[in-house]
C-alpha cells in the first residue's frame, strides 16, 4: 500500500498552486518538525526565512551521516526532509522561527520544539514536534493525564500569538502525537482575533484531554476546525478525550501500538485512505483506556507517574535510547530502586497495574 513517500513521488511535481494544501501535506510537515534545524533556521520571530531546499543543504552539512534519533523518532523522517525538500511542491516553502527547548529535569518537565512553514500563497503552517526520545519529553506526556495546561502546551498558545502577529495570511497548525494535542490547544487558548484565522488545526494520532478542556468556550470556538487523525487500531490517539468524531485511516502494521508510525499510514492520492471507523482491536484499546483511567483519579495518576520516572531516572538514562542500549544494567537498577520503595508507593503501583489488568478483563 502506498504511504507518504509515494505520495511525494506522484505529487511532488504538483504546485501548491495546482493542488491545493490536503491532509498529507498536513502530515508530511508536521513530521519534518522533528528535523534539527537549530543553526539552520532562525531561532528568532523576525529572523530571515529560509527557503526548504536551503534548509536541507544546510542540514546535510551538519549532520554528514544522518541525524540519530533514537528508538523512538522514525529514523526514515531524515528520508522523508529529502525528499521533500527535493521535491517541486514543498522546495518553494520557507521554514522560520525554529524553537527548540528541553528542561533539564529540575522544574516541570519541558520538550517543546515548534516551527512555522510559510506556504507561496503566504499561508503558514506551523508545526509542533510530537514526543523525542528524551525521558523528560515522556515525563510531560503522562503529566497530560492529571494536568493542564502543561509547559509545552502553553508554549505552543503563545508561539502561534507570535506567529499570527508577523505573518498575515491564513493559519494552519498541526503535529503528530504529542504534537497534534499542542495544535488543537493552541488553536483553542489563542487570542480570538488569531483564532479567526486558523483554518485547521491537525491532530495526528496525538492524544486529547482532560474532560473540563472541552467543555470550555475557547474549545467550542475552533471544535468545528479540528481534524483528528487515527488509524485503525490506535493507542495513543486513544488517550483521553477528543471532541467529535476522528476520522479513521488505515494502516499496514497488524500491531496497535506500532501503528502510530506515520510511514505506515496508508495514502489515496491526496488523501488518507480512509476507513469506516476502528477495528475490533481499536475499539477494545478504546474501551479498555476509558475504563482504566476512569478508575484513577488525578492524585493517582500524579503519583504514579513522579514514582514511574523517578525508577527509571534512577538507572542515569536521560532518553529511551539509554535505557534499551544499557538493558541488562538498566533492569537491574530500575529492580533495585523499585525494591528500595516504600511498601505504600509499591502497593499504589501494583494497583495502578491492577487496575489496567481489570480493564482489559472487562
Amino acid at each position: 500500500m502506498s504511504n507518504i513517500f509515494d505520495y511525494l513521488l506522484w505529487r511532488g511535481d504538483l504546485s501548491f498552486s495546482a493542488a491545493p494544501f490536503n491532509e498529507v501535506d498536513n502530515l508530511i510537515l508536521s513530521m519534518l518538525s522533528f528535523i534539527e534545524y537549530r543553526d539552520i533556521v532562525p531561532g528568532k520571530l523576525l529572523g530571515t526565512p529560509v527557503r526548504l531546499s536551503e534548509c536541507l543543504r544546510r542540514y546535510e552539512k551538519n549532520f554528514p551521516t544522518g541525524e540519530d534519533f533514537g528508538v523512538i523518532v522514525p529514523a526514515e523522517t531524515t528520508d522523508l526532509f529529502r525528499q521533500a525538500a527535493l521535491s517541486a511542491r514543498f522546495s518553494e516553502i520557507y521554514a522560520a522561527y525554529y524553537i527548540n527547548k528541553t528542561s533539564d529535569g529540575s522544574g516541570d518537565p519541558l520538550q517543546f520544539a515548534a516551527i512555522t512553514y510559510i506556504l507561496p500563497d503566504n499561508s503558514v503552517f506551523i508545526a509542533f514536534r510530537g514526543t523525542d526520545d528524551s525521558l523528560v519529553g515522556w515525563r510531560e506526556d503522562f503529566n497530560l493525564s492529571f494536568t493542564c495546561p502543561i509547559r509545552s502546551q502553553e508554549l505552543a498558545a503563545a508561539y502561534v500569538a507570535d506567529v499570527a502577529s508577523v505573518y498575515r495570511g491564513d493559519i494552519r497548525i498541526g503535529g503528530h502525537s504529542k504534537g497534534g494535542n499542542l495544535s488543537v490547544y493552541a488553536a483553542a487558548f489563542v487570542p480570538p482575533h488569531v483564532q479567526q484565522r486558523i483554518v485547521t488545526a491537525y491532530s495526528n494520532d496525538g492524544p486529547g484531554f482532560l474532560p473540563h478542556v472541552l467543555e470550555t468556550a475557547e474549545y467550542r470556538a475552533i471544535a468545528d476546525r479540528v481534524i483528528t487523525f487515527v488509524p485503525q487500531s490506535s493507542v495513543i490517539g486513544m488517550l483521553l478525550e477528543h471532541d467529535g468524531e476522528y476520522r479513521v485511516i488505515d494502516s499496514t502494521i497488524h500491531n496497535g501500538l506500532f501503528q502510530h508510525d506515520p510511514f505506515s499510514w496508508s495514502v489515496s492520492g491526496p488523501k488518507f485512505l480512509h476507513r469506516e471507523g476502528l477495528s475490533k482491536q481499536g475499539q477494545r484499546h478504546d474501551q479498555v483506556l476509558r475504563s482504566w483511567l476512569s478508575k484513577l483519579d488525578s492524585e493517582e495518576r500524579r503519583r504514579f507517574t513522579e514514582t514511574l520516572f523517578g525508577v527509571l531516572e534512577s538507572t542515569g538514562a536521560k532518553t529511551v535510547s539509554d535505557l534499551t542500549e544499557g538493558r541488562l544494567n538498566s533492569i537491574g537498577t530500575i529492580l533495585r530502586t523499585f525494591g528500595n520503595l516504600d511498601r505504600e508507593t509499591r502497593e499504589q503501583v501494583f494497583n495502578f497495574i491492577k487496575r489496567l489488568a481489570e480493564a482489559a478483563v472487562e
